[in-house]
């Protein structure tokens, strides 16, 4: 397994490696620049949906940060994985041929909390959305943002697939949660409320 993680971790960090990808993936998988993308997207999720927008907006904050943490305080310290960039006292890194075009992380590797959050919020949102179109995009997205991790060399392949399973787990049962409780509140909302 762990052969074929490096063979995997090779293709992307190695093979595929170029200045402009650099770039690319180090906008991409950079929370920062996603702010202005998730405040927009609240605010379309409000004004499309008006108060259901607003505790579907309340709900995905939620699940980010449940699964955040879950990943940062407690999966990662108890699996304890290195990442392929920690550095050896020999001075090397654990995987001695690794890129690193963001920059070294010291937090354990698995699993890739990039991984558990977007597939946390696509499997939410293709959990209560209508239209599956729409929301399967945020796999792809998802998908996108895992991969530029490994691209990156901080993560092995296997820590973004854990994250993605793990992922897509909790945005299920937190969509199914929603779901549930949007339907007794509506159901025993008085007629005149909004």
């Amino acid at each position: 397994m762990y052969q074929l993680d490096l063979s995997i971790l090779y293709f992307f960090n190695r093979t595929l490696a170029s200045p402009s990808l650099d770039s690319f993936f180090s906008a991409l998988t950079n929370v920062h620049y996603w702010f202005p993308v998730y405040v927009l997207a609240g605010i379309y999720l409000i004004f499309r949906f008006r108060w259901r927008g607003v505790w579907m907006a309340l709900a995905a904050l939620t699940v980010v940060a449940v699964t955040d943490s879950l990943g940062h305080y407690i999966v990662k310290p108890h699996v304890n994985r290195a990442r392929p960039c920690t550095m050896l006292s020999s001075g090397e890194h654990i995987v001695p041929w690794i890129r690193l075009p963001d920059g070294p992380r010291s937090d354990p590797s698995f699993p890739s909390n990039h991984a558990l959050n977007n597939f946390a919020i696509a499997a939410f949102f293709f959990t209560i959305w209508p239209r599956k179109r729409n929301a399967a995009r945020l796999f792809a997205a998802a998908l996108l943002i895992s991969l530029g991790r490994v691209y990156e060399g901080l993560h092995y392949p296997s820590d973004v697939v854990g994250g993605a399973v793990i992922g897509m787990a909790m945005g299920i049962v937190s969509g199914i949660g929603f779901n549930a409780l949007q339907v007794r509140w509506l159901k025993t909302r008085r007629p005149g409320d909004a």
